[in-house]
Formats: C-alpha cells, sequence, structure tokens
C-alpha cells in the first residue's frame, strides 16, 4: 500500500513539475523610445510576481575612491533603510537588492495583479530618489560597515575570491571589490552616492525586468505610466563604460595560522560572456565539478581527481567554476584544506587533472560534464522564475543568450572530446595562472613551482 502511495505521489509530482514548466513562457524583451529596456518571462502558474530595475553599472563602473557606493545603494534599498522597508511592509511587498561586479539590481516580489504597486514602489524610493539625507546615508552607511566586516571576519571562501579578482585583473575594473572595503565604504560621503546615481541610473543603463505572474505587454503599459528614469545621451552613456580589462598572471597571500584551515584560489583567463567557447569552458569546468568530504554522496562521483584526494584526505571541499564577464573571465577551482600539511600535493594533483584535459580526457568525463552542467543550468531556470533579478542580470550581461535551455541543452550535447582539448590546450595548457590563499598556507609553495604544473613533458 506505501509503495503504490508512494508511485502515484512521485507521479503527481513529477507532472506538477512538467505543468508548471509548459506554462512558464518565453523571454519577452521590449525596448522602450526613451531608450530604457522591459524583459520578462510570464508564467501564469506562479503564486507571486516579482519586479525589478538592473542597471547595468556594479562594481566595474565604481573606481578606488567610491568603491562600495554600489553596495551602499543596494543596501539602502535592500535592507538598511528602515523607513522603505516599513512601507514595503505596509503594501505587502519584499524587498531585495544585489550588487554583481556588471550589474546590480533592485526588486519588489509582490502578489499576482500587483506589478503596477511594485513599480510605483520602486519610482517612488528608488528610481526618483537621487541622493539620501544625512541621517539616512549615516544609518544605511552603518548598516553596510557592520555587514562588511563579518564579510571580512567569517566568509573566507568568498574573500579569497575578491583577493583573486584583485590579483588577476590588477589596475582594471574588475579587481574593485564588489562590497568595497572597510576603508573606501568608511570614507564615502552622500555626494558619492549622488554623483554615482546621476552618472549610471539612467534609460539606457537600465533593465526593467519581471519573472512570475505577470504578462509583458501589462507590464510595458504600466513602465510607460509609471516609470520615469533620467535619460542621457549615447555619447555621454558610452563615456560613463567602464575600461576594458585585462588578466595578468600574479598572486596575493594572506597568510594568518590563527585560522583552522586553508583557503585557497587558482584559476587561469576564461572565456567572456559573448566567446564562441563559453558553453565548452563551463562543461570543462563540470568535468572535475565539485566535492564536499561531510557528504557521502559526493564521494562518489567518479571524478578521478577525488582518489588521490580521497585517499590522502587533501581537501575538505572544492568547487571548479567558470565565471564570465564583458572582456573576459577566470576558470578555474576554489578549495578548503584543513589538512595544510598537504596543501602542495592538493594543487599539483589538481594542475595534473587539469593537463588531462588537453591530452586523455575520456568520453565517460564529457557526457558526465554535459549532464551536470544541465542540472546546473536547469535549478538556475528555476530559481530565476522566482527573481527577477537573476533574469535581469541574463539580460543586462549577455543579453539573454543562453536563457532558451532547449538550445543551450543542444549546444551542450554537441560538444565532442575534440573540442574539449582543443579549448584546454588554448586555454589551459602552459598558461599562466592567477592564484590567491589565505589562512594556513605555509605549504602554498612558490609561484613558479605551481606554474610550471601547467604542463608536463612528453615523448
Amino acid at each position: 500500500m506505501l509503495r503504490t502511495t508512494t508511485a502515484r505521489l512521485a507521479r503527481r509530482s513529477l507532472a506538477t513539475h512538467a505543468g508548471a514548466a509548459a506554462s512558464a513562457g518565453r523571454l519577452e524583451i521590449t525596448e522602450l523610445s526613451n531608450g530604457l529596456t522591459v524583459a520578462s518571462e510570464h508564467n501564469p502558474a506562479a503564486a507571486t510576481a516579482s519586479v525589478g530595475v538592473v542597471y547595468s553599472a556594479g562594481s566595474t563602473a565604481e573606481n578606488p575612491y567610491n568603491n562600495g557606493v554600489s553596495n551602499l545603494w543596494a543596501t539602502y534599498f535592500g535592507h538598511g533603510s528602515s523607513a522603505v522597508q516599513a512601507a514595503a511592509a505596509k503594501q505587502g511587498l519584499r524587498l531585495s537588492a544585489n550588487v554583481a561586479r556588471e550589474s546590480q539590481a533592485f526588486t519588489v516580489q509582490a502578489l499576482p495583479g500587483d506589478a503596477s504597486k511594485a513599480l510605483g514602489f520602486l519610482q517612488q524610493h528608488l528610481l526618483a530618489k537621487e541622493s539620501l539625507s544625512d541621517s539616512d546615508f549615516a544609518a544605511v552607511q552603518k548598516t553596510a560597515l557592520a555587514q562588511l566586516e563579518e564579510f571580512e571576519d567569517s566568509n573566507h571562501a568568498e574573500r579569497v575570491l575578491e583577493h583573486l579578482h584583485a590579483t588577476a585583473f590588477q589596475n582594471t575594473p574588475l579587481a574593485l571589490p564588489t562590497r568595497g572595503t572597510l576603508e573606501t565604504v568608511e570614507s564615502l560621503i552622500p555626494q558619492d552616492m549622488q554623483s554615482f546615481a546621476a552618472q549610471q541610473f539612467h534609460a539606457k543603463n537600465a533593465t526593467v525586468v519581471a519573472t512570475g505572474n505577470v504578462a509583458h505587454d501589462e507590464l510595458v503599459k504600466a513602465v510607460e505610466a509609471q516609470v520615469s528614469l533620467n535619460a542621457k545621451s549615447g555619447a555621454a552613456a558610452a563615456a560613463s563604460a567602464p575600461a576594458k580589462s585585462s588578466f595578468l598572471g600574479s598572486e596575493v597571500r594572506l597568510r594568518d595560522d590563527t585560522l583552522p584551515s586553508a583557503w585557497i584560489s587558482l584559476a587561469v583567463e576564461g572565456e567572456s560572456q559573448t566567446s564562441p567557447d563559453y558553453l565548452t569552458a563551463a562543461v570543462a569546468a563540470s568535468i572535475f565539478g565539485s566535492y564536499v568530504a561531510a557528504e557521502p554522496a559526493s564521494r562518489l562521483q567518479g571524478i578521478k581527481l577525488l582518489d588521490d584526494i580521497q585517499e590522502y584526505h587533501l581537501a575538505d571541499s572544492f568547487v571548479h567554476y567558470s565565471k564570465s564577464y564583458r572582456d573576459t573571465g577566470l576558470w578555474g577551482f576554489s578549495t578548503q584544506i584543513s589538512n595544510v600539511s598537504g596543501i602542495d600535493d592538493m594543487i599539483h594533483f589538481t594542475l595534473k587533472q587539469w593537463n588531462r584535459l588537453s591530452i586523455s580526457i575520456t568520453d565517460t568525463e564529457l557526457e558526465r560534464g554535459k549532464a551536470l552542467l544541465k542540472l546546473k543550468l536547469g535549478n538556475a531556470n528555476i530559481q530565476r522564475a522566482a527573481d527577477a533579478a537573476l533574469l535581469g542580470a541574463e539580460v543586462v550581461q549577455n543579453g539573454g543568450r543562453y536563457l532558451n535551455t532547449a538550445e543551450t541543452f543542444k549546444k551542450i550535447d554537441a560538444l565532442t572530446v575534440s573540442d574539449i582539448k582543443k579549448w584546454a590546450g588554448n586555454r589551459l595548457w602552459d598558461q599562466d595562472i592567477a592564484i590567491a590563499g589565505a589562512g594556513q598556507i605555509e605549504d602554498l609553495l612558490d609561484y613558479m613551482r605551481m606554474r610550471n604544473d601547467m604542463s608536463m613533458m612528453r615523448w
């Protein structure tokens, strides 16, 4: 009886998911006469509607002197102003904001039919806001500094990734941390927020986005009626665009033996968002995937790198990634290691596996990597359906090139071992690396030792 009931529940669950997937609409984009872009994915089965505005201006639009100003705007809207939060709660709205390197998003989640109310809230409390009062600014700055201090003290893995960007893209826009630093955020004044908003928060730099239960035509009408953003000429918008970023092989080390582990991230230059090899790099990263020693299922993935890692307990966790930006990217891995005497072995065995991508990767490994990437993209679709910020980031950063899941899956399936070897031969074999490490990193040996592992002697 229990077996029959379970089977029925499983069929019902699958049918529910299939129905939701079928009802999810396609991406629709409309460009208005004032330069503002409106993008949405309509899902009439959704229980909520997520509406927001995404600017093509994250930390790369800052400079070393106002670094962190984007974070202050996000803190103000997301959770830094009690007045804004109270106004949202009174109207039955939920607010969120985030800053990435090349975009920042402000979103409002509402009930179906309340998209117009959400847009009105955005217009009143953000889009029409050119600056903050001194008291509001002080409260927002205090909150941002507290969050930044907590991040510096506890989130070592993300902190190392920030330092990796800083050393890999030295003296270019991608080097700036998304949250700013304690020093820069503390030195900001209200005029910095006002100046940044005047330069970056304009119609040609913005995309109004919506996901969930909101129809595209209704959204466009509401935007035309309610949303008003500063206009900016094409020449002025181009002048405020960030400079190009370039990769530099280098390293940064923050040794602290009072910490319990070592956190290390190592990468080569990756693919840009418009690169024809974007998906090839993503599949290559998925071939090695991720690993968490505390999760039993994580040990059974069949990844060759895990044989050495588990036998000698070389790492507590690792994750391979392919991060893409407008002009360049990073392809590499991050790891946490408590067995700090094995750091050199962990780096060596990982880079030797990278060598295999150029010479001896197998069909089985490739197919597993494809399956893992498709699973990751499928989960991203589910998250995007509930969060307009994720949809906006995709549209702003790559024009929605990878939002058509069926087309993307076809391109992934078409990749062959020869494609992976060719890509790895150009991007990985004997290429410069960027390294960042924090914690107990005494066993993280010199740069050239690791650099030499990027190739091998062959006869």
